[in-house]
């Protein structure tokens, strides 16, 4: 009887902090679709705002990235100060503060401004929202959960866009100013949550310290950035490939080789797009499935052979004839969806299992860090390859380079099992999909 009490309790907490989980998740695809709504305009706005001019734009993107980059670094290397929902509810006020400063914006120090704020706030949520959906749920329910939440966040962007465009193409460009404050108010019901939560974390540690008969409980030393990049470096060199190589040349790359090299037009990008949403949002819970079959790093494999084959598909077929040319532009978009269902569920369970217990959040910290990098520095290698001016050598060197994070990633992997004690092979037995 007691362990039947027992387990029903269980039952109830692990439903309760699933519940949370994903009202956490609502409210951060409500600041998604916020961000959406400025995610196509924002350099169309900053060009042509009087007194700030086009440079303000590369400015105004160079400083968030920045921002995002240094702030990932800080939380990375220094010891936890902030629980995860104070740091997630600073990042959130930041965001917003930074979005409202952009909406008002008449001079480069207040893009200055707005862009710190914006990337020094990315940088804290996203560093904390991570360790704070994965306290609220069940190991079992990880992939299912995750998924659920990239899913959201993707197909919330789009629509924002979505959004977004239309107005602009009924209202003009002087609305532009009110989709900045939209993206703030978006930000809005998160923050105020993650502030709640945050409140109550910090009354709690006030009761239990009193209640506590020790006067002062010794802190957990924090891992030395060493060993946590070494248990990590896996997951770590993953990102920095996934987002150099995958998520910057899909947004980036592949636009400008189907206009400019093939001549497709804007309605074959943005049908791309189209495609690249509508199955994240049909096959995510099918692909999940499918791959729990398999461990993590293995389903992390899975996504990067979409991407190849997406990548020698869209290579054979550009220098056929122009049916067969959009027919592998559209296909590429397909199996590059493919690949985010299986990157979305596989990736954050992996790093989890990676991380030291209590470290999740500078773990996190770290590969946001390789992702900005990645985002930073993978357009740029596209538009080098682009500029080559042959549609199949872009297609085929990006698989090539998918190919080496696979296999770098699966040596770093076999490297991290061999040198960590027998206690930690556990941890690190999900790395050997990816040999």
């Amino acid at each position: 009887m007691e362990r039947l009490v027992t387990r029903q309790l269980r039952t109830a907490v692990h439903e309760a902090g699933v519940r949370m989980a994903y009202r956490i998740i609502a409210f951060h695809t409500l600041a998604s679709f916020g961000w959406g709504l400025v995610f196509p305009f924002t350099a169309i706005y900053l060009a042509g705002k009087p007194g700030i001019g086009p440079g303000s734009a590369a400015l105004y993107y160079a400083g968030a990235g920045s921002a995002n980059l240094l702030i990932a670094i800080v939380l990375a290397t220094v010891p936890k100060r902030l629980p995860d929902n104070a740091l997630a509810a600073l990042g959130t006020v930041l965001s917003v503060l930074g979005y409202l400063t952009l909406s008002m914006a008449k001079n480069v120090p207040m893009v200055l401004a707005a862009a710190l704020g914006n990337g020094i706030g990315q940088g804290c949520l996203m560093a904390a929202i991570i360790p704070i959906v994965n306290s609220l749920i069940p190991p079992d329910r990880r992939r299912d959960i995750f998924a659920r939440r990239y899913q959201c966040l993707n197909v919330a962007l789009a629509l924002g866009a979505v959004v977004a465009g239309g107005c602009a193409a009924v209202i003009g460009r002087r609305m532009l100013p009110l989709l900045f404050v939209g993206q703030a108010v978006a930000y809005l019901p998160l923050a105020a949550l993650l502030a709640s939560r945050a409140i109550r974390d910090f009354r709690t540690a006030r009761i239990t310290q009193r209640l506590s008969r020790a006067e002062t409980e010794q802190p957990r030393p924090a891992t030395p950035i060493r060993v946590l990049i070494g248990m990590t470096a896996a997951a770590a060199l993953f990102q920095l490939g996934a987002y150099i190589f995958g998520f910057s040349q899909f947004e980036a790359t592949a636009p400008l080789v189907a206009d400019r090299l093939l001549s497709t037009g804007l309605f074959v990008v943005s049908l791309m797009l189209a495609i690249n949403v509508a199955v994240i949002l049909l096959l995510q819970k099918a692909i999940t499935k499918w791959l729990k079959q398999w461990n993590e790093a293995t389903g992390l494999r899975r996504a990067m052979e979409f991407w190849i084959a997406g990548y020698l598909i869209a290579a054979a077929s550009s220098a056929a004839p122009r049916p067969l040319q959009l027919a592998g532009l559209l296909g590429f978009a397909v199996l590059f969806g493919v690949g985010e269902c299986a990157y979305s569920c596989s990736f954050h369970p992996w790093l989890i299992q990676l991380t030291p217990n209590g470290e999740l959040t500078r773990a996190s910290a770290l590969v946001n860090s390789m992702m900005g990098i990645g985002m930073f520095t993978g357009p740029a290698f596209g538009v080098a390859l682009v500029s080559l001016g042959h549609a199949p050598l872009v297609w085929a060197s990006l698989a090539l380079c998918c190919v080496g994070v696979v296999l770098v990633t699966g040596r770093r992997s076999r490297s991290t099992r061999r040198l960590r004690p027998p206690s930690e092979v556990v941890i690190a037995a999900t790395a050997e999909g990816l040999r």
